[in-house]
């Protein structure tokens, strides 16, 4: 056994000391870390960390088909670089780079039992900020990697960087029930640019990849805090809320994003017979809790309990917020040209919204988007400026299912008033030029094709009517047909 093995520090008070003196050792001649699954210290098949192992530049580790779960009571990350949320990490030249955190096997992250501390009592009567129950939490680094791993019964976001650049996050699969609010799986904030996330899987309470840039809770002197530079692939996962998300306000942007083939878990086509035989489920993983019944965060599991039995995403593309900036300062929300050359493409949903835009977009492509099984309505256009904007190839597959109480609920949620399948809804107080559509596909149920009475004008062209009788437009929306 070498010291970059755990198991070579039997004399360690926990196992959180003993993978980071593993760590540190290593850190000393770049040997790789290999976290196996058996702890011998204790005799068992798991790793309980009460505290943050700290990483360094030039740190790699490999967790070898093993399980590190955060202790009951701790209030801090799994894994997080040595600077993180530090006075040093807000300088530039403390910058950290080449950390690959990797599995091999089964290689488990697990939030264990909660702890109580979500968004709404952080930062109050001595708690720190919620960003502590992220497993994995990045600031201020760059070439970074995470790889091959799974993360069930995450405290809050599952991984999260600021201010870094050059990133792979690629191959994890996610197993968050909803035990608490806001479990996303991977967030880029502010200053992200220049990163690849790619072959997401399981199911996400929350946003299973979102790149939110807003109100500053961390800053790095002197570098650039947009996000852009992003290629999002290959997702397929239930959540509760959108499965790729970008929101900006507070004069920050976002521009340059592809985000590209999409598809929501389903076990069966909703449309289909056999559907209404086999009730929805939620992807099986370990549903255990060890000697503690604090499962879910207090006090909030009862008002949390009814978003727990469904994976039905809310949108699968959600670009723009109309809500999260200062409402006492207009001027803190986006405007038109801070959220810009955003690609969408691919994406296979039976989400409430497949594409729902909110805020401002401009000089962005969406195509190939099939709704199929109960989405209710394709393109979902909220309020806003839009400008330059091409949709290509939109339209419903041949079978669709209506569930009314579910689409009453989305126009509860949007607080719009909307009809069921058509391709593209504006809400009245969106406006929108230079707009052009070609390729779509209507259901044999849509009552048209655009729905609105907002400002907008469009171009459209390559219409198929399954319903020959369904009207091109209902309310105001200019269309031209060429």
């Amino acid at each position: 056994m070498n010291k970059f093995n755990p198991n070579f520090y039997m004399d360690a008070t926990d196992d959180a000391e003993m993978i980071q003196k593993a760590v540190d050792e290593a850190a000393k001649t770049g040997e790789k870390v290999i976290v196996p699954r058996h702890n011998e210290r204790t005799g068992k098949d798991i790793w309980i960390i009460p505290r943050a192992i700290k990483v360094y530049t030039g740190t790699t580790i490999c967790l070898d088909n093993c399980h590190l779960r955060q202790a009951d009571d701790s209030l801090d990350n799994i894994f997080k670089n040595s600077y993180a949320r530090t006075e040093e990490g807000k300088l530039l030249e403390n910058r950290q780079y080449d950390i690959h955190i990797y599995g091999v096997g089964n290689a488990l992250i697990d939030g264990g039992n909660h702890n109580g501390l979500i968004e709404r009592n952080a930062n109050r009567d001595g708690r720190p900020r919620v960003i502590v129950n992220c497993p994995m939490h990045f600031i201020n680094c760059e070439r970074i990697r995470i790889e091959g791993l799974r993360f069930i019964h995450c405290r809050y976001w599952g991984i999260c960087f600021h201010f870094c650049s050059s990133g792979r996050v690629s191959n994890i699969y996610f197993m968050n029930f909803s035990n608490c609010p806001n479990q996303d799986g991977i967030d880029l904030r502010t200053g992200c640019n220049n990163f690849v996330i790619e072959n997401i899987s399981g199911f996400t309470q929350d946003d299973t990849v979102a790149l939110t840039n807003g109100e500053p809770t961390y800053d790095v002197v002197g570098m650039d805090n947009s996000i852009h530079n992003v290629i999002i692939r290959n997702i397929t996962t239930g959540t509760r809320c959108a499965q790729v998300r970008l929101l900006n306000h507070f004069g920050r942007k976002v521009y340059n994003i592809t985000i590209e083939n999409l598809m929501t878990y389903v076990e069966y086509d909703p449309s289909d017979e056999v559907a209404s035989k086999n009730p929805l489920r939620i992807p099986c993983s370990e549903n255990y809790f060890m000697d503690s019944k604090t499962t879910s965060a207090q006090p909030e599991n009862e008002y949390w309990r009814k978003f727990s039995d469904d994976t039905r995403p809310s949108t699968s593309v959600r670009i723009g917020e109309n809500y999260y900036y200062n409402l006492s300062k207009p001027e803190t929300k986006a405007q038109l040209g801070d959220t810009y050359n955003v690609i969408v493409r691919n994406v296979q949903s039976r989400a409430r919204f497949p594409i729902f835009i909110g805020r401002t977009l401009a000089d962005s492509v969406i195509e190939n988007v099939q709704a199929f099984g109960d989405s209710a309505v394709a393109v979902f256009i909220d309020g806003g400026e839009y400008d330059n904007l091409k949709f290509n190839n939109v339209g419903y597959s041949r079978k669709f299912a209506e569930h009314f109480e579910e689409y009453r609920a989305s126009q509860v949620h949007t607080e719009r008033d909307f009809d069921l399948h058509t391709i593209m809804h504006f809400s009245d107080d969106a406006f929108a030029r230079n707009i052009k559509i070609s390729g779509i596909t209507t259901s044999s149920a849509s009552p048209a094709v655009f729905e609105g009475n907002a400002d907008v004008e469009v171009e459209a062209h390559d219409i198929y009517l399954r319903d020959k009788s369904t009207p091109l437009v209902k309310g105001n929306i200019k269309v031209n047909l060429i």
